[in-house]
């Protein structure tokens, strides 16, 4: 995602997806932050095989987040797993800068899924890749220890499920951006120690989706064929109540919005790092744009925050899941650029009545973007709800499911 002007845009190499269909191991994961080794004492983390720390570099790590067999045990009969897809395509960017991270058997018996678009270089998307989740669960925890419920509603760890999960997404995000500020400023070199990352996060079960989303990926549910946005897209630019009210907002703080950017250069309203944009790197931004001449000390001078003009604070949605729900998707700005939700929707329910499976159905999702000259890099990612109350056999094709990333797969395993 090229959301920077000029000399923000970092030319770094872009290390290995936290999901790739055939890159190696993921890196050994950035020393974690005071703060998260504080809430770790502080936390009573009761489940086993959380995801797997830095010394681990098993090819598993990464999905590894509780035992699959406990999970079962608890969840499949009532849940099941959901059969899921996941594509990634390089547009004609220098670099890859979308990550994205898939818990087929998450907490609370959910599917999480995660799309981070990266701007300005790696190191903020690969950070939430690795870091999110695990704040997450620490979150959920947190939000029910001490507290009671039946069996029935104790998660495999023997904690509490929240009842409602908008609450522990929003703290989650602010705090793992706290966390990654850090980590950009204390452990990242040059320009990545001012990237950021636009981030849409989804807990799927077959009773409820929750969308949390920060920036301008999107989530969108397919009902009985028509799409149903489930996110908030946080942009300045084009029309319509949301561009008005981040636009507000901004301003408010003390910013100013030209050419459809905050503050002339970003082009999200809402964002996890991108110090330049919050706390102590406001006044290292505006003297950055004295001497790169986007203006001059006159207009410095003459600019006063009063808050961060770019926040991680995200728009939640949580929804029932109902009978004429059949897929949701996932997907970075790369396929929203060239494709409309009710046009992404079309395309992958006929690839479905025709028998393919949701990895198939990404797949072509994301090369029809590439074929309509995208000017992103692409990711998309399926999880099929069934086809709704009827499900999918009733519309089978000839089409033949199967192949790419889907359902439990790992891909590292090969």
């Amino acid at each position: 995602m090229r959301l920077l002007r000029g000399s923000y845009l970092s030319s770094s190499a872009a290390f290995c997806r936290c999901w790739s269909a055939n890159g190696p191991a993921p890196p050994r994961l950035p020393p974690r932050p005071l703060a998260w080794q504080q809430r770790q004492e502080r936390g009573a983390r009761s489940r086993r095989g959380a995801p797997l720390s830095a010394a681990t570099d098993t090819k598993e790590a990464v999905f590894q987040t509780i035992d699959e067999g406990e999970w079962d045990e608890k969840y499949a009969g009532k849940f099941g797993t959901l059969p899921y897809g996941v594509a990634m395509k390089q547009g004609p960017r220098p670099e890859m800068e979308d990550f994205t991270h898939i818990i087929p058997r998450a907490r609370c018996g959910f599917l999480f899924a995660a799309v981070f678009d990266g701007h300005g270089g790696v190191s903020a998307g690969q950070y939430l890749c690795k870091q999110l989740y695990l704040v997450l669960s620490d979150a959920i925890d947190e939000e029910t220890y001490g507290e009671e419920c039946s069996l029935e509603e104790r998660d495999v760890t023997g904690l509490c499920c929240p009842v409602e999960l908008s609450t522990v997404l929003s703290a989650s995000f602010e705090r793992t951006d706290k966390d990654l500020l850090l980590h950009l400023e204390n452990g990242v070199e040059g320009e990545e120690s001012n990237s950021g990352a636009t981030a849409t996060v989804a807990l799927v079960r077959r009773d409820k989706i929750v969308v949390a989303n920060v920036g301008d990926s999107r989530a969108v549910v397919s009902r009985r064929g028509q799409a149903v946005d489930l996110s908030t897209e946080h942009r300045v630019w084009g029309a319509g109540e949301t561009v008005d009210a981040e636009t507000a907002r901004v301003q408010a703080a003390g910013g100013w919005v030209a050419d459809g950017r905050v503050c002339d250069v970003l082009a999200v309203s809402r964002a996890f790092g991108d110090r330049e944009f919050k706390g102590a790197g406001l006044h290292r931004m505006m003297a950055r744009g004295v001497e790169e001449q986007w203006w001059d000390q006159g207009f410095a001078d003459s600019i006063h925050f009063t808050a961060d003009p770019v926040v991680a604070r995200p728009d939640v949605i949580e929804a029932a899941v109902n009978e004429g729900d059949e897929f949701l998707i996932l997907a970075s700005d790369g396929l929203w650029d060239v494709m409309s939700s009710r046009d992404a929707v079309t395309y992958a329910r006929a690839d479905f009545q025709r028998g393919c499976a949701a990895s198939e159905v990404a797949e072509k999702l994301a090369k029809l973007a590439i074929k309509r000259h995208t000017a992103d890099n692409v990711t998309v990612v399926v999880v099929d709800l069934g086809g709704g109350k009827d499900g999918w056999q009733a519309h089978k094709g000839k089409g033949k499911g199967g192949g790419g990333m889907s359902g439990g797969w790992n891909p590292f395993s090969n």
